[in-house]
């Protein structure tokens, strides 16, 4: 059945932003009842009319990211009414997934730059934590320090921070019941080796999802094992095609393809039919505890970052293939005519390659053909110091290239 359109929100950006109406003018879908019909909301669309923009109504604040094809940093502007539902969301979620710790508690935010770095403190204090926060711009020895002497309940990061900080040459001395993390992939293995290191269950590891762009989209479910939408969300998927229309046509399965999001909560970004770059797998609506529930199976990767290794290997599968065979290592990946997998340990052994392949293998079979028959080399695996990372930043990279 065909998703409706949501009118009062479509007849909302389309004041607010008076080049959106335009352009649905342009197209004769203002009208439309089919949420399908309406313009998706692309990196390009984006680029023109908004992140450039210098329109900052009074009211609302600006967060920066990284940049646009133009070279200009991408604006992203919030206001009360924005900042009030995401953090309303966050801590609903928080609060359901911290039950049993005591108002009081110390939850800590290490997690970098960010719209949920700026908001995390508030959502905690508003839950009536302790809260502590870490500037990403400290050295590592300092937030091993700082979370030493905190002792945090709560714990909420980034997973290339926290595999940072287990390794750390500083030992790391904490006990937390819960940790969230975000903006990085977490599949279920690293969220297993993750809970094991700090002795907790799978399920005091949760995986939030969200982007500076929507706010709160998603979290892991531990009754499920699917991510699950907040309620504010409407999710569709599309073929990679459809945006790319380089790539050639392939059947998907139901549900699979690139995440497209309308949020009901987020009057200062055009948050209709957003194309977020994200590849899902398995979109759909289950019932859970009596009601429906949009949920997915998980991310795959970003639209432009699945690997082409003869055939396609997805950042989920090399994520999970790490967290299998180096639990808690940094890594980066190298994709350059050929895909190298950059491991943080001072040495890789014949059986962790093996290992590490036999993984990538069974997530993609027929890379695994390919390899087999000489078409393709094997992936190959390396060690290398801390030092000699390329990903400077709190997230994990996919896509280094040599020259």
């Amino acid at each position: 059945m065909p998703v409706r359109a949501p009118r009062n929100l479509v007849e909302r950006y389309a004041l607010r932003f008076p080049w959106y109406g335009r352009l649905l003018d342009s197209l004769g879908v203002r009208h439309s009842d089919r949420l399908a019909d309406l313009p998706l909301m692309d990196q390009a669309t984006l680029e023109h009319h908004y992140y450039s923009s210098d329109d900052q109504p009074p009211g609302t604040h600006a967060f920066f990211t990284s940049g646009t094809s133009g070279g200009r940093r991408k604006r992203i502007l919030y206001g009360v009414e924005d900042e009030n539902a995401y953090v309303a969301q966050r801590r609903a979620l928080f609060e359901r997934f911290t039950r049993g710790i005591p108002a009081g508690s110390t939850a800590v935010a290490d997690l970098g730059t960010g719209h949920a770095a700026a908001s995390a403190r508030r959502i905690f204090e508003e839950m009536g934590f302790t809260a502590h926060d870490i500037d990403f711009r400290a050295p590592l020895p300092e937030h091993v320090a700082k979370l030493n002497r905190w002792q945090p309940d709560v714990l909420f990061t980034m997973p290339m921070i926290l595999d940072r900080l287990v390794r750390s040459p500083e030992p790391l001395r904490i006990s937390p019941r819960r940790i969230m993390v975000v903006g990085d992939l977490a599949p279920a293995a690293w969220r297993a080796n993750a809970a094991r290191h700090f002795g907790l269950r799978p399920e005091d590891v949760m995986d939030v999802f969200g982007s500076i762009e929507i706010g709160a989209i998603a979290h892991t479910d531990p009754e499920t094992g699917l991510y699950h939408f907040h309620d504010h969300i409407i999710a569709e998927v599309v073929p990679p095609h459809v945006l790319l229309p380089d790539l050639p046509e392939r059947d998907l399965p139901p549900g699979d393809g690139v995440l497209l999001l309308t949020s009901l909560t987020r009057p200062n970004f055009p948050a209709l039919r957003y194309v977020t770059g994200d590849l899902v797998s398995g979109l759909r609506v289950i019932e859970h505890r009596g009601r429906p529930v949009t949920a997915f199976d998980r991310v795959e990767g970003r639209l432009t970052g699945d690997f082409k290794h003869g055939e396609r290997v997805s950042s989920h599968d090399l994520c999970e293939a790490a967290a299998l065979v180096f639990p808690g290592r940094a890594f980066e990946v190298v994709d350059d005519g050929g895909l190298r997998v950059r491991v943080v340990a001072d040495h890789v052994t014949p059986e962790q390659v093996r290992a590490f392949r036999a993984a990538v293998d069974a997530a993609a079979p027929d890379v695994a053909t390919m390899v087999a028959s000489g078409l393709v080399r094997p992936i190959e695996v390396e060690a290398i110091r801390a030092e000699a990372m390329r990903s400077g930043g709190a997230k994990r990279r996919f896509h280094l290239k040599e020259s």
